[in-house]
């Protein structure tokens, strides 16, 4: 990191300033400055916002701190949150979601988000006194929770009388330079051992952003379906920024592409480690795991997804799909009925669904949710083919074939189509029809044994001329040697499940 050096030597410089009390000031916000005068008028305004602060927070919690060392703790952290605003609030988003948690330590602490990467945390920390009495200590879940940090000094003592407040920013240092263990306090013993406060827009504006231009190369690569060249570029986005958790995400897509699914799992895995709450990174996990027949891992990755954001109905459309495969039909069941009150448009979950009212028994009800699935996607082959199993099983046969036909028009290579129309047509002693079927379905699929076993049966039949009483049934209405379609000899071919890509 070459940038580091020049930034070192300038500390060393403001640190000798600092002690002879001879900083640089602007005035203008954006621009640099040692220091940041906070004048009357926004005193007057946080104060204010201080005082009802620090009483709410003694109300909820049970701080060990009297309740005016809480007023001006947050009293200074305030200050120093407009101080770093007027810096640097042209790349900064003040975090307010961490406000109010229970801890002593967040008196002093401040978080706020990189505009151009809000997966960036910074946490600014603030304190009264002098620089040299300052001890810049960082906890272990501070260094794993955040990746830039910023140390704030104001020397003026809290007090009605002072007409203006001025913050100086000690400096900063980010994660990647820090070396620390599990449950270890990270100790910085003096300011001279940070960056010097200017680099901050630079590290933002230039480093963090080449690896922008490298993300840009590798999205062109991936939509060539160039996956090795978009890995490759991938791997250099990382090398300059490695705590984007979304570069793991998309290298990982790349890698599941290549059909390289552990190395998808590795890249997604950390790029949940960098973001605990990436909802994308979980469903991926549960959707590789679920290609690999690990369903009880696909299940732990879909539940973490739902719970970071019980809104989106494909996480439970997914999850329904997984407890299909695991044989818990009623949990599935649960799952598709939330997905379906989220959005009512999915035709694919309708048609999973009508599978499992099928198999729990409720036909009727499984010939509702297909025809729903065909009213929003017309030409959905399974559909039509799920539905003439249905009709056949319950004795409707015109229906059945309507189905099944509609199944071949939409198209005319499922041989799973002919070979159900051709065991109907057979039942219905349609013979002629039934091997004609038969054939169609075994010129698509020559290797279908039991198509070829059931046509020759049938040949054998007609040879012997054996008669075979049909059912008393109207077939004028059925016979149709235009239209041949096709299953149940003993058993239908059938559909339960469908699943979209990701």
């Amino acid at each position: 990191m070459d940038w580091i050096a020049p930034l070192k030597a300038q500390q060393q410089d403001f640190c000798h300033r600092l002690t002879l009390g001879k900083l640089l000031i602007c005035e203008e916000n954006y621009l640099h400055s040692e220091v940041t005068v906070i004048k009357k008028e926004i005193i007057e305004k946080i104060k204010v916002e201080s005082i009802l602060e620090s009483e709410d927070i003694a109300n909820k919690y049970d701080l060990t701190y009297p309740l005016r060392e809480i007023l001006e703790a947050i009293f200074y952290r305030k200050l120093a949150i407009e101080a770093f605003l007027a810096r640097f609030g042209n790349l900064v988003w003040l975090d307010n979601s961490k406000y109010f948690q229970n801890s002593e330590s967040t008196l002093i602490n401040s978080n706020f988000l990189v505009k151009k990467a809000p997966y960036i945390k910074i946490l600014l920390k603030t304190f009264q006194g002098n620089h040299q009495d300052i001890q810049c200590n960082l906890s272990c879940q501070e260094a794993e929770t955040n990746n830039i940090f910023i140390y704030a000094i104001c020397s003026e003592k809290f007090n009605n009388n002072v007409p203006a407040y001025s913050i100086i920013f000690l400096g900063f240092t980010i994660v990647n330079l820090l070396k620390f263990k599990k449950q270890q306090t990270i100790n910085i013993s003096s300011s001279d051992e940070l960056l010097y406060i200017s680099g901050l827009s630079y590290y933002i504006n230039d480093i963090l952003s080449l690896g922008y231009s490298f993300i840009k190369l590798a999205k062109i690569s991936l939509k060539k379906g160039n996956f090795d060249e978009a890995i490759s570029f991938y791997d250099q986005a990382i090398k300059q920024n490695n705590v984007n958790p979304k570069i793991y995400l998309l290298r990982g897509i790349c890698q599941y592409k290549k059909d390289n699914k552990q190395s998808a799992l590795i890249d997604f895995s950390q790029a949940i480690e960098l973001d605990n709450n990436y909802d994308l990174a979980y469903h991926w996990k549960g959707y590789i795991y679920q290609e690999l027949g690990n369903y009880s891992e696909a299940l732990v990755n879909y539940n973490k997804e739902i719970a970071i954001n019980p809104l989106n109905f494909f996480a439970y459309y997914k999850r329904g799909f997984t407890y299909e495969k695991l044989h818990q039909l009623f949990n599935a069941l649960d799952d598709y009925n939330m997905a379906n009150t989220i959005n009512y448009n999915f035709y694919q979950l309708f048609y999973n669904r009508g599978g499992i009212y099928y198999r729990l028994g409720d036909k009727e009800t499984a010939i509702e949710d297909y025809n729903q699935a065909l009213k929003l996607k017309p030409n959905f082959v399974e559909a039509y083919y799920n539905l003439g199993i249905v009709y056949q099983e319950l004795g409707n046969y015109k229906e059945a074939i309507r189905n099944y036909r509609l199944a071949i028009k939409h198209n005319n290579q499922y041989y799973k189509a002919y070979y159900n129309l051709a065991i109907l047509q057979a039942n219905l002693g349609l013979y002629k029809q039934s091997i004609n079927s038969y054939g169609i379905a075994l010129k698509i699929n020559p290797y279908f044994i039991q198509a070829n076993y059931n046509q020759k049966a049938l040949n054998i039949l007609i040879k012997k001329e054996i008669n075979i009483v049909t059912k008393d049934y109207d077939i004028s209405e059925l016979s149709d040697e235009n239209n041949l379609i096709v299953d149940i000899n003993g058993k239908s071919e059938k559909n339960y499940f469908y699943d979209s890509e990701n």
